[in-house]
């Protein structure tokens, strides 16, 4: 286990390279080895574990950093935990409903068939790491330069890589048993981008009250009308919700990992992390483009980087119809009586019969 000091250390090396404001950023982490920050040190990586990871990520997210740090770090973890062969850039991709993949075997020769849809970095990524469930739960790794793959660039309204990755006959890189159920690694991205977007809610909230001081209207800073405080504090709540959220997602991924269940999706806490802090970020959003007014759009002001990342995260890995439907599902399930009981219970505690809250 981490002990504080080396703890806030990390977290000081990370932080100063963001203000540094290298001119290769993503090289300057990769040197860190933050982006294998999940890899044991006997590996090459620094031995974090997920509470931490995400606390790493929302420094990230606290400079609107555009950079693959959460997919990467997520792909190092992955290849590790299942023995596979280490690659220098992996990033994630989940097959959808909608755009099948499909995993054929034929004697010792792996095969993948069909498109992985606006995957994160996928055209500067060295490798794209998913995981199949037939016919068996299975981790695949695909080169990204092998035959058959194609790439179809896109963007997210922030402006990062989102692309579409065709495989056609493609003979995966490795192919290995995954290390657990494939839904669960959907919950931990979320959880992710939850870390993320926690990091620039709170740096949202910093510009608002600078801005808020320092705009003078009426012969005063905007910031003694009382409106203005109100929403500034409405949105400091905000900002701490998503925090808390995504603090009792990542606890709930280590205590996960070291548990007998097999599935992330009977958490209630990981599938409510990206739920509350996507709620924040859309209401934190809108009161700090309010606090700005219309120069908050413009690209001489910071602020449109954080609220741009804000709203593409949001709707990434889940968005919280998605998560509060899982979560619904889960609550209202196979074990009914019990799962209920036991969700609803602690909201209760320390009312009393005929009190009212």
């Amino acid at each position: 286990m981490m002990d504080d000091e080396t703890r806030e250390m990390l977290h000081q090396a990370l932080a100063e390279i963001f203000a540094d404001e290298p001119s290769d950023l993503w090289g300057s982490l990769q040197t860190t080895g933050v982006d294998k920050a999940l890899v044991p040190e006997t590996k090459g990586g620094i031995g974090v574990n997920w509470a931490i990871a995400c606390e790493l990520l929302e420094i990230a997210g606290n400079n609107a950093a555009a950079v693959p740090l959460a997919e990467t770090m997520i792909g190092h973890w992955l290849i590790d935990l299942a023995g596979a062969q280490e690659t220098d850039q992996p990033t994630i991709a989940f097959a959808s409903a909608d755009a099948p993949v499909h995993l054929s075997r034929s004697g010792d020769v792996w095969r993948v068939e069909g498109t992985l849809r606006r995957v994160p970095w996928g055209s500067t990524s060295t490798h794209v790491v998913f995981m199949s469930d037939s016919p068996s739960p299975q981790l695949v790794v695909v080169d990204r330069l092998a035959p058959g793959v194609s790439v179809t660039s896109g963007r997210n309204l922030a402006g990062d890589p989102r692309d579409d990755i065709r495989l056609e006959g493609v003979i995966p890189a490795e192919v290995v048993p995954a290390p657990f159920e494939p839904r669960s690694l959907l919950v931990i991205a979320a959880i992710a981008r939850s870390a993320l977007m926690a990091g620039a809610l709170e740096r949202t909230l910093t510009l608002s009250v600078e801005y808020a001081n320092m705009r003078v209207q009426f012969g005063r800073p905007i910031g003694k009308f009382q409106a203005i405080q109100q929403n500034v504090s409405v949105l400091a709540t905000q900002a701490a919700a998503a925090r808390a959220a995504t603090e009792a997602g990542s606890e709930a991924i280590d205590e996960w990992l070291v548990s007998d269940d097999e599935s992330l999706f009977h958490s209630v806490a990981a599938l409510s992390a990206k739920i509350r802090t996507g709620e924040a970020a859309g209401a934190g959003a809108a009161i700090a483009h309010q606090v700005f007014g219309a120069i908050g759009f413009t690209e001489e002001l910071n602020l449109q980087l954080f609220t741009k990342q804000l709203w593409s995260w949001r709707d990434e890995f889940g968005n919280e119809a998605f998560w509060a439907d899982e979560l619904g599902r889960q609550i209202l399930g196979e074990e009914l009586e019990t799962t209920l009981w036991r969700t609803l219970a602690p909201l209760g505690a320390g009312i009393t019969v005929g009190e009212s809250k």
